[in-house]
């Protein structure tokens, strides 16, 4: 604790300034949020649109956390929501901590594959690569990843067969998977992968950025 000394020189315990959130400070005035005067962490409080500027996301977004209770809120007589600035904190912190995610890639063209590893690990995660079957399913059951990168033109992958398994497997059913070809999807095909939920399909060579899209865009959705 900070100490300030005293006109006869006797020193007094000063309390340290309770200052704001990071996430206040630095990011709500950008986005022309209007900062609380700080009256304690206890009564700060902002609302779904408020929070919806902060993110990038519309205020329905925020309310749909709050539903699935992903994040702590409080309904006024009014009907409205707010959400206490403490709680927001520790949502954004643990956004951030699952920032870096594991994502499986299976896939043997070393040209290819090489661009998708950079492409993931340049989104900040952290790339497992299985190339076939066997080891697919036993680093997905170790890793608990939270994408599934799987090459349809790869036999021994068996890639049917492994989307299959990890919609049967109750720890993995519910994890995105990124479907990668070298040909469009036939009907049938299509029917398959929209019959095991598979969120995303890319003809390759897709590109980097079209790729690196992708993958964002399902793990925003997963959140």
């Amino acid at each position: 604790m900070a100490r300030k000394a005293t006109k006869d020189g006797r020193t007094t315990k000063r309390k340290r300034e309770r200052g704001r959130p990071r996430l206040i400070a630095e990011q709500a005035a950008a986005y022309g949020v209007t900062v609380p005067n700080d009256p304690g962490a206890s009564e700060r409080f902002l609302s779904p649109n408020e929070i919806g500027k902060i993110l990038s996301v519309t205020g329905e977004a925020v309310k749909q956390w709050i539903y699935h209770r992903r994040l702590p809120a409080v309904k006024l007589a009014n009907g409205y929501w707010k959400v206490k600035v403490a709680d927001f904190e520790a949502f954004l912190k643990a956004r951030y901590e699952v920032a870096r995610r594991r994502i499986v890639v299976t896939d043997s063209k070393a040209g290819e594959l090489t661009d998708v590893v950079e492409v993931i690990q340049r989104l900040g995660h952290q790339p497992v690569v299985a190339h076939n079957y066997a080891d697919a399913l036993l680093k997905a059951l170790d890793h608990h990843p939270a994408l599934f990168i799987i090459n349809l033109s790869l036999a021994e992958v068996e890639p049917w067969k492994l989307a299959e398994k990890l919609r049967n497997t109750k720890a993995l059913r519910n994890a995105p998977i990124l479907l990668l070809a070298d040909n469009n999807l036939s009907d049938a095909a299509a029917e398959r992968a929209l019959s095991l939920s598979a969120q995303g399909f890319l003809k390759r060579p897709a590109g980097k950025t079209v790729l690196e899209n992708e993958v964002k865009r399902i793990l925003e959705r997963a959140l």
